[in-house]
């Protein structure tokens, strides 16, 4: 550091396939990281599939390293050429092999950290972050193990309210990270519920932030009587409720459109309702789209509908970003108060939750919102001015940095009504 200039930080991020149309929430905090100076190596295991991009890819400065294609062939070539760097650490390697191999798929997983310990001694990366608390935060750990650098990872949802999540293996990797950030309060507590032993001021909740140049408040005219909602089609989301609501809609002769943005394994079966329930011409399954067009169709739409709902295997969502994008542009929300969606929406203040599962309730929501321009308005100025004080991008992005920078642990864990402690 000189000058009184903060020295840059190079930081690896490790994800499990970058770029993803659904996961627009790491595309996002990665920009406004580089628009801060920070210097990242993204790591990715795999390669997307999806053949569409989100347009500010474009602004990306940071070369991305895709494990699947090398990790194989090159993992103990990079662990060899680096083991000059890695020698300090060796007895570290040993406990990562060992652990490696009790995992599913561990053989791929320690090549692959290999080559992030590898890359990041090149590199001469400070620390390693990764998305979801799953494989991604696996790779992180064993690079860890083998480089001596320290880690942390986000917790989102599925990655650790799934059934089928290894506990003690999740407590372990919670435990070595240098500090934990996961997306809601919510998870926090489950979490420090769940296993024990751990430090509460190192699981820390940092919201999904928004863009909000991006996501502007505007007072043009909606389409009137239009339900929009957005979502990979897969149980967790509730789709086959709305569905069902907007058929109990139709019956009451509420008039209406609704428009239905995603694509997942759930499609087939959601077509087949729509037909069964004589919704088609009132309902439409307009498959993925990049975030500039959920953008406009948030901007268009009288209400945006999002029924979450707890799947059987435990899988529901954490904090989902199309409900902060709407209260960015003003779009009224009706939801279901799980997990973290509770500190997105102040059910009667500005928007409504109800019960999840349950379409009637879902459908006199939706009644309720679509027939009541003045409450409308009234709670886009309250769902903005909330987006402004609690979903930031710059400054989710800004206390994320702090931690990184951090040589110690913070006394409180951040949430974006607290002030950021400084290390």
């Amino acid at each position: 550091m000189s000058g009184g200039r903060v020295a840059p930080l190079r930081i690896g991020y490790v994800v499990k396939m970058f770029p993803r149309l659904s996961e627009t929430f790491v595309l996002n905090e990665v920009l406004e990281l580089e628009r801060r100076g920070v210097e990242l190596t993204i790591f990715s295991l795999k390669k997307p599939d999806e053949g569409r991009f989100q347009p500010q890819l474009s602004c990306l400065r940071a070369p991305v390293v895709y494990l699947e294609d090398i990790a194989s062939k090159k993992g103990l070539a990079a662990l060899t050429r680096s083991w000059p760097a890695l020698r300090p650490h060796r007895d570290q390697a040993w406990e990562a092999l060992d652990r490696a191999f009790a995992q599913p798929d561990g053989l791929e997983l320690l090549l692959a950290s290999a080559v992030v310990a590898g890359t990041a001694a090149e590199r001469r990366l400070h620390h390693l972050h990764a998305h979801f608390a799953s494989s991604p935060t696996t790779v992180a750990y064993l690079a860890s193990r083998l480089s001596g650098l320290a880690f942390s990872f986000t917790a989102h949802a599925k990655d650790i309210y799934l059934n089928t999540v290894d506990a003690a293996f999740l407590q372990e990797k919670l435990k070595a990270a240098r500090f934990v950030v996961t997306v809601c309060e919510f998870n926090r507590h489950h979490l420090l519920s769940s296993f024990k032993g751990l430090d509460p001021e190192a699981i820390r909740v940092i919201y999904n932030g928004i863009d909000l140049d991006l996501f502007s408040f505007e007072a043009e005219t909606r389409e009137e009587k239009l339900i929009l909602s957005v979502g990979r089609l897969v149980p967790k989301k509730g789709f086959d409720v709305l569905l069902e609501a907007c058929a109990i809609l139709r019956s009451r002769g509420v008039p209406f459109r609704c428009a239905i943005v995603g694509d997942g394994p759930e499609r087939g079966r959601l077509e087949m309702l729509l037909r069964e329930r004589r919704l088609t011409g009132a309902v439409e399954l307009l498959g993925a789209r990049t975030q500039a067009e959920v953008l406009a169709g948030l901007k268009r739409a009288t209400v945006l509908a999002l029924a979450c709902i707890e799947d059987r295997d435990g899988n529901r969502d954490g904090l989902p970003t199309v409900l902060l994008e709407a209260l960015g542009t003003g779009c009224p929300v009706v939801s279901t108060p799980l997990t973290g969606i509770p500190e997105i929406v102040a059910s009667g203040r500005d928007g409504l939750l109800v019960p999840p599962g349950d379409p009637t309730a879902l459908a006199e929501a939706l009644t309720s919102v679509l027939t009541s321009p003045s409450v409308r308005a009234e709670w886009a100025r309250r769902g903005r001015r909330k987006a402004e004080e609690r979903f930031d991008l710059k400054k989710s992005a800004a206390a994320l940095e702090d931690y990184f920078r951090a040589r110690r642990r913070v006394s409180v864990a951040f949430t974006q009504t607290q002030p950021v402690a400084s290390a």
